[in-house]
């Protein structure tokens, strides 16, 4: 995309930090830690244990954990449907898949900021680990069908930086489905990191998924600078 001029890139960049930052700053409001001497219910215990009320700072750890994995998802989500219109242009209807994940990690943060039910943190972690194969699938053998089909595709920063939120989505899952965030909140030092650790996290996905999408801007996301991903792969046949 040698047409997108530098200034064009910069107010993407500066677009998606203003608007990003201002909802991952809303998002990390919700994440407060409890005032000592208020009700805080945990809303997804083990069924056979039953619902019983968590200590603030217990409390604080496991929302903290939930901003976190809501944070991945809205960046992957993001790059997936800032990358959609390019691979329409390359592969056409197969290009669909992006803005299908997209609209599944999107719709997925509200379930997720509600209070993730093992039924919601189930369809996290089997969503993000099917885009992670078919990831992985495209990048080892190649599409199945198209112009394109068995030429393995070359990794690039966004996509990259996708994958790397899916997996930490899902293994943030796992350690909530374990209720592992219970156990390290008994650590004071995990209590006293969850109450600042939103921000920083937070703000690094939203660092990364901006140089993604400028990296997208400049046609690099495949990794192929000075070249439309389409010549890379006519060059590997």
């Amino acid at each position: 995309m040698d047409h997108v001029s530098h200034d064009s890139i910069e107010r993407i960049a500066a677009l998606v930090l203003v608007v990003g930052g201002a909802i991952f700053t809303a998002i990390a409001l919700r994440a407060r830690p409890v005032q000592p001497g208020s009700a805080a219910v945990d809303r997804d215990q083990p069924i056979a244990a039953g619902p019983s009320s968590l200590s603030a700072g217990t409390a604080a750890v496991r929302r903290t954990l939930v901003v976190m994995i809501a944070g991945l998802s809205a960046g992957a989500a993001v790059i997936h449907l800032v990358a959609a219109p390019s691979h329409y242009a390359e592969i056409g209807d197969l290009a669909a898949g992006f803005v299908i994940s997209a609209g599944f990690q999107a719709v997925w943060i509200r379930l997720c900021l509600a209070g993730p039910t093992r039924r919601t943190m189930a369809i996290g972690i089997a969503g993000n680990l099917a885009i992670v194969a078919a990831w992985t699938w495209t990048r080892t053998v190649g599409l199945p069908i198209g112009e394109f089909a068995g030429s393995p595709e070359p990794i690039g920063y966004p996509d990259s930086a996708s994958v790397l939120f899916e997996l930490l989505i899902v293994a943030g899952l796992v350690v909530r489905w374990l209720d592992v965030d219970l156990a390290l909140a008994r650590r004071s030092v995990v209590r006293a990191i969850a109450s600042v650790a939103v921000v920083p996290v937070v703000g690094l996905v939203l660092v990364l998924t901006s140089l993604a999408i400028v990296s997208i801007a400049q046609g690099l996301d495949h990794g192929v600078p000075g070249s439309h991903p389409a010549e890379e792969h006519v060059a590997l046949h």
